[in-house]
């Protein structure tokens, strides 16, 4: 039984109001008043980062758990956008040092694979926080963290995998829901806010903890496609009419208990056995699978590309191809959304595709061709033709991302060689290029 609640809120909140009513719905719920936890943290300073962040939640729940005694698994932590991927990073790294993890964590709106803003945070938002309200910061760090295919997000969600796939997963039951709506007027200011298959801020495939992770290393003998999801879906919700925040907030608008919002949450907080899960996701996938019948347009799904050379060193030019079953490429163009692809501000061998599931699925099985050049005529990759292999269906899953790991083969023969001595040769010539 849930008898503490910890509200963590997102990005660039900086007021407690961010949490609107849920609190006292929570309380008229049968949570007690002095159970109810609001998260305050800083997100604007250029210095903090999200793993900064989920240390600091980390001493703060200590500081609760020896002043209060407050027991873990029966505490529900409910995060929004950002707090999503702070709190699940603060999880595994308990679960990693064998520490009790929360009994349950639901990701409303949750960041859980990052946002289109976060570029658009260090550049435009930046510019308007900075003039019209003086903030001299706007979180550097963070927005870093939260730009896709970022190393935070790759590694923390890989760790995901691994460790509810592993023998003994955490004992914590996560869920995750997010809403659709991307039509009130500030949505319409720039193109990453107005998304298609987004709540304005978040992705929908964004907020979903169900994903796959793909990756083969080109250097093996035989390359084999690795595929990594997890055993047991996690419950996932859309819910039509809720947007990041604002007016149709799926926190801010939150006004009554029959809200769908607060509907959903308090059937994810009244799971106590792996039963219970099973009724909350039968119940939230057949919901989902109605959603995805009605809104075709936006059943949308996200691919990110990481590729490296053998010893993880980053890859930054390169030139990602996918064909459809024709060895075309116009037909899956059709499919991908405005202003596709997005390469990482920092990461920058990390790119991510965004396209209309259903009319990319049309066009399976898929051929990756990928061409990199490293600046150096020294030094040369051999382009890639990968066909996705049939068992694998499409490369993307409705309302999903996927991450595709690739370690290319790196040829360096032309930056070294070996010469017989010649006692005519000049030794004092200078290369580059080479002597031959």
């Amino acid at each position: 039984m849930i008898t503490n609640v910890v509200l963590v809120h997102g990005y660039s909140v900086r007021s407690l109001d961010t949490y609107g009513k849920l609190p006292q719905l929570l309380i008229a719920a049968g949570i007690h008043p002095t159970s109810i936890y609001l998260s305050a943290f800083d997100s604007l300073n250029d210095d903090i980062t999200c793993d900064d962040l989920a240390k600091a939640l980390e001493f703060r729940v200590l500081e609760l758990i020896r002043a209060q005694g407050i027991d873990l698994q029966h505490t529900a932590f409910v995060c929004h956008s950002t707090g999503a991927i702070i709190t699940r990073r603060w999880l595994l790294n308990r679960y990693a040092n064998n520490l009790p993890v929360p009994r349950l964590l639901v990701t409303m709106a949750g960041a859980n694979h990052g946002s289109t803003l976060a570029q658009l945070g260090k550049s435009q938002l930046a510019f308007f926080l900075r003039h019209v309200f003086q903030q001299s910061s706007v979180g550097q760090e963070v927005l870093e963290d939260l730009d896709y295919g970022s190393l935070f997000l790759l590694k923390l969600n890989e760790d995901w995998l691994e460790a509810y796939n592993s023998a003994t997963p955490p004992s914590c039951y996560a869920f995750s829901m997010i809403g659709d709506d991307h039509s009130e007027p500030d949505h319409q200011l720039f193109w990453q806010t107005k998304e298609s298959g987004s709540d304005g801020t978040v992705r929908i495939c964004g907020g979903n903890l169900n994903y796959e992770m793909l990756s083969i290393d080109l250097t093996a003998a035989h390359p084999v496609l690795n595929v990594k999801r997890l055993a047991a879906p996690v419950p996932f919700i859309v819910l039509t009419g809720y947007s990041h925040t604002g007016g149709k907030g799926i926190i801010d608008a939150l006004e009554k208990n029959t809200d769908p919002p607060f509907v959903e949450l308090l059937k994810a907080l009244a799971v106590a056995s792996d039963s219970d899960y099973q009724k909350v996701r039968d119940d939230w996938q057949s919901q989902t699978v109605r959603w995805i019948a009605a809104h075709n347009s936006d059943c949308n799904a996200t691919a990110v590309f990481s590729l490296q050379h053998p010893g993880a060193r980053r890859i930054e030019d390169s030139l990602i191809l996918i064909s459809d079953n024709k060895n075309e490429y116009l037909s899956v163009t059709t499919a991908l959304q405005g202003h596709q692809p997005i390469q990482n501000d920092t990461n920058l061998s990390s790119f991510s595709f965004y396209f209309n599931q259903p009319t990319f699925a049309g066009t399976s099985p898929h051929k990756l061709h990928i061409e990199v050049h490293s600046g150096s005529d020294e030094i040369t990759y051999t382009d890639i033709d990968y066909v996705i292999p049939p068992e694998q269906a499409s490369l993307l899953r409705p309302n999903q991302f996927t991450y595709m790991a690739m370690t290319l083969d790196r040829n360096a023969t032309g930056t070294y060689k070996l010469l017989v001595f010649d006692p005519t040769r000049d030794p004092t010539k200078k290369w580059l290029p080479l002597p031959s």
